[in-house]
């Protein structure tokens, strides 16, 4: 502590005695003032760079190493920069050249810190030759553009001041420099602090410095000189971050000769399946066993040298090395669990056991110990709290019965639903936890899925402790172990008692509106008979209003319709079977689809197995419900058909007894065990799921069977219909 506080005045002074020695400089000579700002600027680009570049195979980090081979290119700009200025003499053939290279330079800079944020992940390595080589021949692009070619546009004109292209240059480098700084802060827990920090306070200087070049209409103006001020302390905090990172870190353990590494824990090393290491006071890694490639992808060699906590995650170092050096000081062993990056940028989970090594005079000169990888016990830990969290937290009632129906958990939803206790559900019978009883049709049907180990899912009625009535949607699912056993039965309670008032409601609503849409449309049907009884009527209102009555009709009949599925769904439709022609009827299906089977090329293909008219083709059924029927599976199959595919439709049985109607194209198998159900339609832009519930709807109430059968291998689909006496 003595230390810091007696060297923050001493910077502090030696920062303000620089700043006023260069502010009389520029008093005295402007251009002594500019040259030694950019030298400096320039020496500090191209130390990064010497030190980056030649400590590439020890600092892994592909960040600091992109940043060193763009900082001495743009350290080489920077002097080209220095060079060309005004009253250096040295290009006198241009005047514009100064400007342009700073232009050009500041594009580089705050690209490369704006790029460098890619390389970040251990999994984007950084290739030293070709970053070098790509950087080379932008500034050779760069240096040709500007003094060979001098296409580059001019940035400032002597007496007249920055150009827009100058201007508006200065404000896009900005906002990229501006994007770095929100990746700088959204990155943040890949950096230490304090060169967070550093790196925060250069590029926020940065973006100072280009502001201030854009108001200057002299270059030794102030606008310059404060710009170059803000361009010396961005370039200060740059070293300081880019040295904090470790870039200058002694390497002289790497080439330490190991040479009781072949011998040394022979046995253990060979023996054990856990990474053995050793490390001196600095807790850098001096002995590493050949296990370190199988567990974190690192060759011993390239773990030596560094410190463990140069492989984990920047958030996780910390507190591991604070943990290793409390340990130092009192030489106790250290026990606990760290997470390590692989080479591939998995996190490993180590646990840590080292004890220490004692010098001759007992102080601790390192540490000797083992990691085992733990990883997959802590994703199953993990898994399991995750598990317990979703259930416990569920707002589905969830329980797990054995395979006798006994409830062994039930999470507290379930228990809460039901006033009760799980000390007062565990052990018993499911059974008694389902609608009204076991004498429900429904619980009985739970009981015999159960016994068969087969699923089971509906919607139970229950009463609570009030006496109101309760709807829950149950599932109860088998669960097998790796042989198929059953081991445990999982049944779930979703409370559905909303939707089912609402179902009601719409389903008295819906049943409201189709009888009161009845009396106005029987107005509709008699007032075109009244008014062509009158005979005052030309042809072609005579035809108006015979169109009005037969669309009446049609609207009558689509309600009449409605009504019987109505009717069908509660059980209350009562169904008078007359003798109908069923050749006759399918005709008439194909017949009215033949228009959408043309435009998708499809053929019809009826085959009878009797005469095309007479006794034998009549069956006892209500004419409109079989259309209707049919009519529904014939679109189904038209929609479903391939172009240019067929549709057959075949009359099986003297008298007809089955009818299959045949198409190309497999049911999704989604949907293939809900065919039938409502509401369940796959891959249909307009579907509603409606027409095969209504098709079953109809079969049912005619007494009719109906039966799937689908093939991917044959891409093909039957329905069957089967009559009564089939």
């Amino acid at each position: 502590m003595h230390t810091k506080s007696t060297s923050l005045p001493f910077k502090a002074t030696l920062a303000a005695v620089v700043f006023l020695g260069l502010y009389l400089a520029s008093l005295r000579n402007y251009l002594l003032f500019h040259t030694m700002v950019e030298m400096f600027s320039i020496v500090v680009a191209f130390g990064i760079f010497t030190i980056g570049w030649n400590s590439r195979y020890y600092i892994k980090s592909n960040y600091l190493l992109f940043l060193a081979i763009a900082y001495l290119f743009i350290a080489f700009l920077d002097l080209l920069h220095t060079m060309s200025y005004k009253g250096m003499g040295i290009f006198t053939d241009y005047d514009y050249y100064a400007n342009q290279v700073w232009i050009a330079t500041r594009y580089m800079e705050s690209l490369s810190l704006l790029a460098a944020f890619w390389f970040l992940k251990e999994s984007r390595a950084v290739n030293a030759v070709r970053v070098f080589s790509a950087y080379f021949a932008l500034t050779a692009v760069i240096v040709a553009v500007v003094f060979w070619w001098r296409i580059f546009p001019v940035c400032f004109v002597d007496g007249i001041g920055l150009t827009p292209f100058k201007k508006n240059s200065e404000y896009v480098i900005c906002l990229i420099l501006g994007a770095a700084t929100w990746l700088l802060f959204r990155m943040r827990d890949r950096f230490d602090p304090v060169v967070h920090r550093w790196l925060v306070w250069s590029l926020v200087f940065t973006i100072c410095s280009e502001l201030a070049f854009t108001f200057y209409i002299s270059n030794y103006g102030f606008s310059n000189l404060v710009g170059h001020y803000f361009k010396l302390f961005s370039f200060y905090f740059i070293y300081r971050a880019l040295v904090a990172t470790g870039i200058t870190a002694p390497h002289a353990v790497l080439f330490r000769a190991l040479q009781d590494s072949e011998t040394k824990f022979r046995g253990l090393v060979e023996s054990s399946r856990d990474l053995i290491w050793e490390v001196d006071e600095a807790l850098r890694y001096t002995y590493v066993s050949p296990l370190a490639p199988d567990i974190l992808g690192y060759a011993p060699e390239e773990m030596l040298g560094r410190t463990p906590f140069d492989f984990m995650p920047p958030g996780q170092a910390g507190a591991a090395r604070e943990a290793f050096r409390e340990a130092a000081v009192s030489g106790a062993p250290v026990h606990r669990e760290n997470t390590v990056l692989s080479t591939k940028g998995r996190e490993v989970v180590m646990e840590t056991r080292g004890v220490a090594i004692l010098d001759a005079d007992g102080r601790v000169a390192g540490y000797r110990g083992v990691d085992r990888d733990v990883t997959g016990r802590k994703h199953r830990e993990l898994e399991l709290r995750q598990l317990q969290r979703a259930v416990e937290s569920s707002p589905i009632g969830i329980v797990i019965t054995s395979t006798g129906g006994i409830i062994e958990y039930g999470n507290p939803v379930f228990f809460g639903r039901r006033e009760i206790t799980g000390v007062d559900a565990l052990g018993r019978d499911i059974a008694g936890f389902l609608g009204d009883g076991a004498q429900d049709p429904a619980v009985r049907g739970v009981g015999e899925a159960m016994r068969a180990g087969r699923l089971w899912r509906g919607d139970l009625a229950r009463r609570n402790y009030r006496g109101d009535l309760v709807w829950e949607q149950v599932m109860i699912a088998p669960v097998t172990d790796r042989q198929g056993t059953l081991v445990n039965f999982v049944a779930t309670f979703e409370d559905i008692t909303d939707r089912k008032v609402l179902e009601k409601l719409k389903e008295d609503v819906e049943q409201i509106m189709r009888h009161d849409l009845k009396s106005p449309l029987n107005g509709i049907i008699g007032i075109p008979q009244l008014l062509i009884e009158e005979g005052n009527l030309s042809e072609q209102q005579v035809e108006l209003v015979q169109l009005v009555e037969s669309t009446g009709y049609r609207i009558l009949g689509m309600v009449d319709h409605s009504l019987d599925l109505f009717k069908m769904e509660t059980g209350v439709y009562e169904y008078i079977p007359v003798e109908v022609d069923v050749a006759e009827v399918v005709e008439a299906v194909l017949k009215d689809h033949a228009s959408p089977a043309r435009s998708k090329n499809i053929a019809f293909n009826l085959f009878v197995e009797r005469a095309a008219c007479g006794a034998d083709g009549l069956i006892l059924s209500d004419k409109d419900l079989l259309y209707r029927m049919l009519s529904n599976f014939v679109a189904n199959a038209v929609d479903a058909s391939p172009v240019g595919g067929a549709v057959d439709v075949s009359l099986e049985g003297v008298p007809c007894r089955v009818i299959r109607i045949r198409n190309r194209g497999a049911v999704p198998a989604e949907i293939r065990d809900q065919f039938f159900e409502k509401y369940k339609t796959w891959g249909k832009k307009r579907g509603t799921g409606l027409g095969t519930y209504s098709s079953k709807l109809m079969a049912d109430a005619m007494g009719y069977g109906l039966h799937l059968d689908t093939s991917d291998e044959d891409d093909v689909t039957v329905i069957s219909i089967l009559l009564s006496g089939a």
